[in-house]
């Protein structure tokens, strides 16, 4: 999510939940989300043909919902690679604070009762969904039945959505600097899916903290990594609040922070080679 959410959430003060602090280093974490920060930043960029390693097969938008982003692979890493930008426009911000729960419905998924999202986040992945998945499953696309590389900078990634309408594939997903979008109950689902569910957040953001407090309650799902841009900072976080990461920078909302991923600049990237 980029973009200035001007609805500051002073209700977030309200109550804050239990924190740990149990993060551990992990230094091998930092190459991987540094490469998906860059895909992400090329999401912005509009880039053409390729995006660093990722060769584009298709470019995704949805003009109603301002929902956009590529689908393409790469031969190095050998798998789909999927990334859907972030928020720069008033449809994307109206979307950030739409925090109406709503069941999801899509095609090719089966909720468990209970389970509830963001309006503003459902609304435009619904809009693309049928289109990522039916470019995703392509068998002409190289590496296509080898795994799929998920990376957003919406307020989470379609990971839920394209394990169960692709089936079979591994799944990577790199969700950057989002804040939870759904309830209890969505989170225990999105954590029970295969794969690997990663959440890259940089030092001082504080839209990770966004929707935590009462009256939302929001869940965060995977596995939090946190970086101040530099390897030697990468730490791996210990369950959804750990006060080592983002739940103890004491920032709420859209900061500073937040247009740093890994050691990338959002949005200044461009399409280049990945070093």
């Amino acid at each position: 999510m980029k973009g200035f959410c001007l609805l500051a959430l002073i209700s977030q003060a309200i109550a804050v939940p239990t924190l740990q602090s149990r993060a551990t280093t992990d230094t091998s974490a930092f190459s991987p989300l540094a490469r998906a920060a860059k895909l992400s930043s090329a999401a912005y960029t509009g880039c053409i043909g390729k995006a660093f390693d990722v060769t584009i097969t298709k470019q995704i938008r949805d003009t109603l919902t301002d929902t956009q982003g590529y689908v393409g692979y790469s031969t190095d890493n050998k798998k789909i690679t999927v990334v859907m930008r972030g928020s720069t426009t008033v449809t994307d911000i109206l979307n950030d604070v739409d925090t109406t729960l709503v069941t999801p419905s899509l095609s090719g998924v089966t909720f468990p009762a209970g389970v509830q999202i963001m309006r503003g986040v459902n609304r435009p992945w619904s809009a693309v969904h049928d289109d990522v998945i039916s470019e995703v499953n392509i068998p002409t696309i190289p590496w296509s039945q080898r795994g799929i590389h998920l990376v957003a900078r919406l307020p989470t990634s379609p990971t839920w959505r394209s394990r169960r309408t692709s089936p079979g594939k591994e799944i990577t997903s790199n969700a950057l600097a989002a804040f939870p979008i759904g309830n209890e109950a969505w989170a225990n689902f999105a954590g029970s899916l295969k794969g690997t569910l990663n959440r890259g957040n940089n030092a001082a953001d504080g839209v990770p903290n966004m929707y935590i407090t009462i009256p939302y309650s929001f869940k965060h799902y995977g596995t939090e990594y946190y970086s101040s841009g530099l390897a030697l900072t990468c730490k791996r976080c210990d369950g959804q609040r750990d006060l080592s990461c983002s739940a103890g920078n004491g920032m709420v909302g859209v900061t500073a922070g937040h247009f740093q991923s890994f050691g990338v600049t959002l949005g200044a990237a461009g399409c280049g080679i990945l070093s």
